[in-house]
């Protein structure tokens, strides 16, 4: 387990580093009897704290005594200690692990970086997290389906029966569990004078309050349920962060960028299809997008446009902080090395025509797969 250490002696030099490394073995030792404590018999525990008292007592002592104590503890240590199973085994999979982490590293720094839809920007073309309401006829599954249905379509169930007479009371408001290093965000909906902790966050269920028929003073009877809804986590994708490193981004993409330095921004990251590059023109009349004055043909475009499959086609914004595109006469010159960006469901998207242009600077990359869930939006992004 360990080697004995030869040095040879009358160097003050080589003592003090035969000391320090006679200290370093100590805690070694000390830190592998603590892993291994609780599958030990407890006769083999006292003897290996003996082994480590007597080395400490000749680690203060010649170059000699030191050598000797480190091969007495290493005899003990290795007839005390659990031998490890398969070691080849082991030490094989500990570099193969340790290689592909290095190598995912390598390829989410440079080529492929994972993303989570956050919202419903692109629906329906990709979705964000989102909570629908159960039918009145349908049953929360039984736990393995509900474990299965989670891990390959992202899909939860959520429910609340009433346990009180009372009414609801809004707004809700959030609250995280926290287990170890994660955070899971709840849900506090009230009837009566009682809360209810929800696992789905405040955000999301706000959206959905008025699909959920929750408003303000509706009355719940004892055993009423409150809440039956699924709720489904957001797309998962693969950014391609190469391809614009050889050519320049083309209208009608799905791209990721970076929101740093662009005003009314939240989040670090943006998804949007590439509406404009430098130099286009553009103009909606609803529901149709016009580039150089032209209807706009790039596939994404026409679905958009067609109002089909949950499409609903582009929208002048009503908001009044948004200053572009406004109205059907209004008109955005887009330039040079920077882009304009839409989201596929323009009633409900926070793009371009809110802060205006994306540098090239920012640019991410482009969607290239959807990975999770396994849904019908599964495969190549576009």
């Amino acid at each position: 387990m360990m080697a004995i250490l030869e040095v040879p002696p009358f160097s003050w030099w080589r003592q003090h580093r035969a000391r320090k490394r006679a200290r370093e073995v100590s805690k070694h030792v000390r830190r592998l009897l603590a892993t291994h404590r609780d599958i030990m018999e407890s006769d083999k525990v006292a003897a290996v704290e003996k082994a480590i008292a007597a080395f400490d007592g000749v680690r203060r002592g010649t170059i000699e005594e030191i050598g000797q104590g480190m091969d007495q503890l290493d005899h003990a240590c290795a007839r005390l200690f659990p031998a490890p199973k398969h070691p080849q085994w082991r030490e094989a999979i500990e570099i193969g692990l340790v290689a592909a982490v290095v190598a995912w590293g390598g390829i989410r720094t440079f080529f492929l970086q994972p993303f989570r839809i956050p919202t419903g920007s692109m629906q329906p073309t990709l979705y964000g997290v989102h909570v629908e309401p159960m039918r009145p006829d349908e049953k929360v599954p039984i736990l393995p389906v509900r474990v299965l249905e989670k891990a390959l379509f992202g899909r939860s169930y959520v429910e609340a029966i009433c346990e009180e007479d009372g009414e609801l009371m809004l707004p809700v408001f959030g609250t995280k569990v926290q287990l170890g290093p994660l955070e899971f965000p709840k849900t506090v909906v009230a009837v009566g004078g009682r809360e209810y902790r929800l696992d789905v966050d405040p955000e999301s269920f706000e959206k959905a309050l008025q699909s959920l028929n929750l408003t303000r003073g509706r009355t719940f009877r004892r055993g009423e349920p409150i809440v039956r809804c699924t709720v489904s986590s957001g797309d998962h994708i693969f950014v391609d962060k190469v391809s614009y490193n050889f050519r320049l981004p083309r209208r009608g993409e799905v791209f990721v960028f970076e929101t740093r330095d662009i005003p009314k921004t939240r989040g670090e990251f943006y998804i949007k299809r590439l509406a404009g590059v430098g130099g286009d023109v553009l103009q909606i009349k609803e529901p149709q997008l016009f580039v150089n004055g032209s209807l706009a043909s790039e596939n994404g475009f026409v679905r958009v446009m067609s109002l089909k499959n949950g499409y609903s086609g582009y929208s002048n914004p009503q908001s009044f902080d948004a200053p572009y595109l406004k109205d059907a006469d209004d008109k955005f010159v887009v330039e040079r090395a920077n882009y304009f960006a839409l989201g596929d469901n323009s009633r409900n998207s926070a793009d371009s025509r809110y802060f205006g242009m994306v540098p090239h600077a920012n640019l991410v990359g482009r969607a290239m797969l959807l990975y999770w869930p396994f849904t019908r939006r599964f495969g190549l992004t576009n």
